[in-house]
């Protein structure tokens, strides 16, 4: 299936990353406090447009490989991103890692208002379901409310 997304084209196989996340475990093997936030405010997460395209694609939205927890932003939401994997080949569109020397730097868009997105052949964390096959890593950085029953940490996470 061919899949325009912004500034990429891809090529995906929705069916086998779909095979792949069904013998992954729901939420992440992390047990910080953001982390477990996130697992607990599955369903707020992302909004509906980018459940919508992950499902396009076969991935599983409450399976990210990787998040990162950067910080509390004045709207009282947690600025977090990660991101997933799936079977397939960006066809066109920069790829939105660029690397100069030993450093990276994301190139995301604003594909929704409050969640931006990107595709890299840069991958990390790969799973061992995924061993074998084609895969695209899609950066994403979204906005997360602290629901846990615990009160917010006072300091921003690192």
């Amino acid at each position: 299936m061919r899949l325009t997304v912004s500034r990429w084209l891809i090529e995906a196989d929705p069916l086998a990353t779909g095979r792949c996340y069904a013998q992954l475990p729901v939420g992440m093997d992390c047990t910080c406090c953001y982390c477990r936030n996130f697992d607990a405010a599955r369903g707020r997460t992302f909004p509906a447009e980018f459940v919508a395209l992950l499902e396009t694609l076969g991935v599983d939205p409450a399976k990210p490989a990787e998040l990162c927890h950067w910080c509390r932003e004045p709207s009282g939401w947690y600025r977090t991103g990660g991101w997933f994997h799936c079977v397939g080949t960006i066809l066109s569109g920069e790829d939105a890692i660029h690397w100069e020397g030993h450093v990276g730097t994301c190139r995301l868009e604003e594909w929704v208002p409050g969640l931006e997105l990107g595709f890299t052949n840069h991958l990390d964390l790969v799973r061992e379901v995924f061993a074998g096959l084609p895969l695209v890593q899609l950066e994403f950085v979204t906005r997360v409310p602290w629901v846990l029953e615990e009160p917010e940490p006072e300091d921003d996470p690192v």
